[in-house]
């Protein structure tokens, strides 16, 4: 009776269209081009992400804050920037810096001299499935790459990556670091040279002070013992940016060691490096660090030659 009961059920499966064979393998599965994702998975499926890597504050808007890690800001011989960035929206109470509301972290490209950008978080959602890799990188297609538009955050973060031009001289300033918020209370540093630029004109208790290298130029003041040198601009994040002073930072690639001449009579700052996300460990890692094109090597004689 129960063999009867099998034998029954088989005819009826394939009076119905059943099939015991092997389905075929989805083609369009394995055709479609690839998502360029090399470091991360989106959305991330851990912490690991985050934790593992160094997270400075690069912009802000009425609803949303931009981290960026400096560590991998780099440039390209086409003159495409890359590094990696979360956003987090700003939150009216506390919460854990690394929490379920933000987003990343993504790889996020920018072609300075196009005014396009590429986000990884985009680039996954907008590509066409029958577009190749090579169009969708090349910043003079549609695919992936976005021009940015004016007044956006993206072209205030443009202008901090791309570089923020003046009238009155021929200096290009480009992003280092941020202490403190906008509209929060701004909490004392311990950085002594945060504390060095606090002490300088114009008092500015209650608003942030953002620090910029001058020129993206790191002077080579010693290529046996790698010592290397950036001058830093430090303004107060108010209108028209009001300047505190200038800053030369001496790195000691080889000691892990630093010293700034601030504004003032032996106004000197030495130090070891400690950390990664202290304004010194920055700049250190912007002077010391391989960021390609994005830093450009100077001797004394070329500058002098300017």
């Amino acid at each position: 009776m129960k063999r009867s009961l099998v034998i029954l059920s088989l005819i009826l499966g394939i009076a119905s269209g059943c099939t015991f064979r092997p389905q075929p393998p989805d083609v369009a599965k394995i055709t479609s081009p690839k998502i360029e994702n090399p470091f991360f998975i989106i959305p991330p499926e851990n912490l690991k992400d985050f934790q593992a890597r160094s997270w400075i504050l690069l912009a802000e808007s009425s609803s949303k804050n931009w981290f960026y890690d400096p560590y991998t800001l780099s440039e390209d011989g086409d003159g495409i920037i890359t590094f990696d960035a979360f956003i987090a929206p700003r939150a009216k109470s506390r919460l854990d810096r690394f929490n379920p509301t933000i987003v990343g972290p993504y790889r996020q490209k920018m072609d300075c001299f196009g005014n396009h950008q590429w986000s990884e978080i985009f680039y996954a959602e907008n590509i066409p499935p029958a577009v190749a890799m090579s169009q969708a990188n090349d910043p003079n297609r549609e695919y992936g790459w976005i021009k940015i538009r004016p007044k956006t955050a993206m072209a205030y973060i443009r202008s901090k990556i791309c570089g923020r031009k003046f009238i009155d001289d021929q200096n290009v300033n480009y992003f280092l670091y941020q202490d403190g918020l906008v509209k929060d209370q701004k909490e004392k540093s311990s950085d002594p040279i945060i504390k060095a630029s606090d002490a300088l004109n114009p008092p500015n208790p209650n608003f942030p002070t953002f620090f910029e290298v001058i020129n993206n130029e790191v002077l080579l003041v010693d290529s046996k013992k790698d010592i290397r040198q950036i001058k830093i601009a430090s303004y107060v994040l108010d209108k028209d940016f009001p300047k505190k002073g200038d800053f030369t930072f001496t790195a000691n690639c080889q000691s892990n060691t630093y010293s700034v001449q601030a504004p003032g009579k032996n106004n000197v700052i030495s130090g070891t490096i400690e950390g990664k996300e202290t304004l010194s460990a920055v700049a250190f890692n912007r002077a010391c660090g391989d960021h390609g094109a994005y830093m450009k090597a100077i001797t004394r004689s070329s500058r002098g030659a300017k």
